[in-house]
């Protein structure tokens, strides 16, 4: 039985994490060499390891949801450390001196002491927040429910929503990066913080509940089973464990090329191909290219939330998905021949195809596997197996981060592992083409083993 209520109470929650979240990625690298001088390798490397220290925490959210205390109110707990931090970067920015000169470590003055502040609430508010919130939705739902991946692909993109409501307030706001504008930015990421924490006290005890009308998310989930089921886990258990992890694993890989093309594309646009579209009366920039995405999430999301039928099939997606992300390097192979051809006006519909597949293979990978986790998962590990799904990111993102260098951009040839030279863009496509032939052959080959350990 599906609860509508709680579905739209913690997708307003997700709009709200998406505006506050990925609205601080799209500005504090701007914000660290423009207005706190940071030099752009340094801001590199701090927001590299932000983005995946997020991540990483959601296993000590996941741990807290699962011994300490329950997901509702952790879910207060992120919120608030998500509005601290905001607080902070706008305190940071409050006070502009442009004689600091560009440094490439901390000088530990003010600004940088609440930009370090800031960054630590942000990581642990986004961590605890974003599993807190995928842990409830299951509680929302009978155990038979067939409709959980619907809710899943809801969340994810009422956040792809608040992403790209902050793309656009923020490019209002901030213009070309003015260094006295940056605190008005923050500060109205942070009321999406505050909104979402009245939005959520306001509602909570009505609709957080489940079909008995027993409010959900109220305790550690491991209080939540019997005291036989937690003395060890059923055989059956174990095996639906095993699949989760396996399912991660090929979420990794996943993620890998999915991450990977992101951060590609906006230098092989700049470089390679023309700005502008027939029919589009303006020129399309590289910064552009990002809503491509997010839109496609949005849009798609609507038409699989009304057309999916049931969970029924969730390997089957995964593998659709997978295989989405295989076609977009089989098309991307094409510009990458042209330009290794020396041709520079490379049509950007192929850009526009890429990123429209890239984004139904998001919608049929992410939100299937906190799906498959949330119906497989022993109640009482049901937070930590969750936040396994974003510790899965963070680990693709390393690896996205080393396969990076392979693409060409100076003089030197690397060698993938020592001995294949990766000279030009075809063989740095081929990588991920070979890797995701692979993976799609041993999911085939497995996909009945890992059925059976799914019943």
């Amino acid at each position: 039985m599906e609860n509508k209520k709680g579905l739209s109470l913690l997708s307003v929650i997700g709009i709200c994490e998406g505006f506050s979240f990925y609205g601080t990625g799209i500005i504090i690298t701007l914000f660290m060499t423009q207005f706190l001088k940071l030099t752009l390798g340094f801001s590199l490397l701090i927001y590299g390891t932000y983005c995946g220290l997020v991540y990483i925490t959601s296993l000590f959210g996941g741990y807290l949801g699962d011994t300490k205390l329950g997901s509702r109110y952790l879910i207060n707990i992120g919120n608030i450390l998500m509005l601290a931090g905001l607080l902070f970067l706008t305190g940071s920015a409050l006070s502009y001196n442009p004689q600091v000169p560009i440094h490439s470590i901390f000088l530990f003055n003010i600004q940088e002491i609440m930009l370090i502040l800031s960054l630590i609430c942000i990581i642990f508010g986004e961590g605890i927040l974003r599993v807190s919130v995928s842990s409830i939705v299951p509680l929302l739902y009978e155990d038979s429910d067939k409709t959980i991946d619907k809710s899943f692909t809801t969340i994810n993109m009422t956040i792809n929503v608040g992403m790209v409501i902050a793309s656009i307030l923020l490019g209002l706001t901030i213009g070309e990066g003015n260094p006295y504008l940056y605190k008005y930015g923050f500060l109205f990421l942070a009321l999406s913080s505050v909104v979402a924490l009245i939005v959520y006290n306001l509602f909570k005890n009505k609709y957080l509940i489940n079909k008995k009308g027993e409010l959900v998310g109220l305790k550690p989930n491991i209080k939540n089973v019997s005291s036989k089921i937690k003395e060890k886990l059923t055989q059956k258990e174990k095996n639906h464990i095993k699949a989760i992890i396996i399912i991660q694993i090929f979420a990794i890989i996943f993620f890998i090329g999915f991450e990977q093309i992101d951060a590609v594309l906006m230098f092989f646009v700049k470089d390679y191909m023309v700005n502008t579209i027939m029919f589009i009366p303006f020129k399309i920039t590289p910064e552009l290219i990002r809503f491509i995405e997010p839109f496609g999430v949005i849009i798609f999301s609507l038409l699989f939330i009304k057309y999916s039928k049931n969970n029924e099939k969730l390997l089957f997606k995964m593998i659709v998905g997978i295989s989405l992300i295989l076609l977009v390097y089989i098309i991307f192979f094409i510009p990458c021949t042209m330009a290794d051809l020396g041709i520079i006006n490379i049509p950007l519909s192929f850009v526009v195809i890429i990123e429209l597949l890239r984004s139904i293979s998001e919608i049929m990978v992410l939100p299937i596997v906190l799906s498959i986790v949330s119906l497989l998962a022993p109640e009482k590990y049901l937070s930590r197996l969750m936040s396994l799904t974003y510790v899965a990111l963070a680990t693709a993102y390393i690896i996205s981060g080393m396969l990076g260098g392979f693409f060409p951009s100076g003089s030197i040839t690397p060698y993938l592992f020592g001995i294949i030279p990766i000279a030009d863009f075809k063989s740095y496509c081929l990588i991920f083409i070979v890797m995701y032939c692979a993976l799609l052959a041993i999911i085939l080959a497995s996909k009945g083993k890992i059925r059976k350990l799914m019943e």
